[in-house]
């Protein structure tokens, strides 16, 4: 047989016609690699238009750009194993051929000396499949590493085989530390046991369990986290794998603890005007009849002065001759001042209804200051009096401090009103004096018999006001003075605090457009500091108050 491919050279006709009809490149090769026969499909990709018979190899195939480096056909002949090797062959209009080649020693085909026998296999499709796959997985793995939440992928072991970009930041461990090692044994500050019952009751049921709360407690810092664990079915007699996803829910808790805080506070709020309304009634009469028991006492003094002037009148006269008491009178009337002992009660009921007045007031100054913290207040900012707002802080959470520490304060007289939300800026206030009062709990008052100092300090700085409260507790711990203000963080036993005034008072100064900071030294106190702005945002001046 003859043909573009050179004759059959003895080969067997059927054998030949397979040998040019197949899809796959064949060419025989000579020991010096000389074309021997070459199959139609070889020859449209290397041969157009010439006959390769008796060409070297070298000079068909790297005209299509086949290197000659580690040659497969060299390699055949030198006696090694079948060998492969991929080439690029260009595309006239463009574009190119992806070729497989492989070799293998035939012997005899050339006047009784060994060949080779190269084949060639166009896997052009096959290639671009690879690349749309590698491409699909790029493309799922920037989703995946995008994903704002954490996925975390176990197989039947634990083992982690999947750990995505949020898994890294939030849990501050990379995916190279991370993958193959078991899940549990990383050191990621999780509270495990939840954790693991999650995992094997999504292995147990086949369904996805979510657990919310999960604590992670690394550097210092508390997060709070929400986990689902997702079953991933796996091949049958194996363990099924688990796709945990998870997310960071502190800001969440955050708001809850707020939402919550602020509700407790809007119940105390109403349950506290209902107090103070049902004692300002009562307040207000008594205030009334202490004011009227007063005039009146020193209305009935001067009479009773004017009949002692006249009965030391009536008794001159009748020394000297003119009308006399009768000498019975005279008796019961002396008896009388005596046992009432009118000079002693002439100087102790205006002192004791001075004293009832001024308690009167500071009962209804204290009623005052509640229905004032009571009231819900607008969400709309507003210029309020920022000295009175302490003072009023100061007297409802008197009884907190009263016995543990005196109260000292320096508070500026010339403070402008100050924009924003008095409610909270007085949540705020209360906040740091129930925090300095817990703080000297331990070191002042009835357990050492010495009082701490409470103080209270304002002033204006700049375009802000600063508003102080210090304490001479134990001070604030080297170890925890970077979670102070952190969401229900707390040195407290239990019962004590919430870990929650703190991160709230943060929020709202926050809100506020104003800082709030601390500065302590151990064994001598803290002082925690409030500087708010002036005016609101957008304001010039206090006249615009809403």
């Amino acid at each position: 047989m003859t043909g573009p491919c050179g004759p059959a050279g003895g080969v067997d006709a059927s054998l030949a016609r397979v040998f040019d009809v197949v899809p796959d490149g064949l060419c025989i090769l000579s020991a010096d690699l000389t074309v021997l026969r070459m199959n139609r499909a070889m020859a449209g990709w290397f041969a157009e238009g010439g006959d390769p018979e008796g060409r070297s190899c070298r000079e068909v195939l790297a005209a299509k750009g086949c290197s000659c480096r580690e040659c497969p056909a060299e390699a055949a002949m030198a006696g090694h194993a079948c060998s492969m090797k991929e080439m690029t062959v260009p595309l006239p209009g463009g574009g190119a051929r992806y070729l497989e080649l492989s070799t293998m020693r035939l012997p005899g085909v050339d006047g009784g000396r060994d060949g080779v026998l190269l084949f060639a296999r166009d896997v052009s499709v096959r290639k671009a499949a690879e690349r749309e796959l590698r491409q699909a997985n790029r493309d799922i793995e920037q989703l995946l590493s995008s994903i704002g939440s954490i996925m975390i992928s176990l197989d039947g072991n634990g083992a982690v085989t999947r750990w995505n970009r949020a898994a890294a930041e939030m849990l501050g461990l990379s995916g190279h530390q991370a993958l193959g090692r078991a899940l549990f044994d990383l050191d990621v500050g999780w509270d495990w046991a939840p954790v693991r019952e999650a995992i094997e009751a999504c292995r147990r049921t086949g369904e996805a369990v979510r657990v919310d709360e999960i604590r992670r407690r690394m550097a210092g810092k508390e997060r709070f986290f929400g986990l689902t664990a997702n079953p991933v079915p796996s091949p049958e007699g194996q363990s099924p794998g688990v796709l945990i996803l998870g997310r960071d829910i502190t800001g969440i808790k955050v708001r809850e603890a707020m939402a919550s805080h602020e509700i407790k506070m809007q119940s105390i709020g109403r349950l506290a005007a209902g107090i103070a309304h049902e004692i300002n009634t009562p307040i207000q009469y008594v205030s009334y009849n202490a004011g009227f028991l007063e005039g009146a006492f020193a209305d009935l003094l001067r009479l009773v002065e004017a009949y002692r002037q006249a009965f030391a009148t009536l008794g001159r006269i009748g020394d000297g001759g003119g009308d006399r008491l009768p000498p019975e009178l005279r008796r019961i009337v002396e008896d009388a001042e005596a046992e009432a002992d009118l000079e002693y009660l002439a100087v102790e009921i205006p002192a004791a209804v001075a004293n009832s007045r001024k308690g009167i007031r500071q009962v209804a100054d204290i009623v005052r200051a509640m229905r004032q913290f009571s009231h819900p207040g607008g969400r709309e900012k507003t210029f309020f009096d920022i000295n009175a707002a302490l003072k009023d802080a100061l007297l409802v959470s008197r009884n907190e401090w009263k016995d543990t520490a005196g109260l000292v304060t320096e508070l500026d007289p010339d403070l402008p009103p100050v924009c924003g939300l008095p409610q909270e800026i007085g949540q705020v206030f209360l906040n740091l004096i129930l925090n300095a009062a817990q703080a000297m709990e331990e070191t002042r008052g009835d357990k050492t018999g010495i009082l701490g100092t409470l103080t209270a300090r304002t002033a204006r700085q700049g375009d802000t006001v600063a508003v102080s409260v210090a304490d001479t507790g134990p001070g604030i711990p080297d170890a925890v003075r970077g979670r102070v203000f952190d969401p229900f963080f707390t040195t407290k036993e239990v019962g004590k605090g919430t870990g929650q005034g703190l991160s709230l008072a943060y929020a709202v100064v926050e809100r506020h457009g104003g800082e709030i900071f601390f500065e302590t030294t151990p064994g001598e106190g803290a002082v925690f500091t409030v500087r708010l702005p002036i005016d609101c945002p957008g304001e010039q001046d206090g006249s615009n108050t809403e």
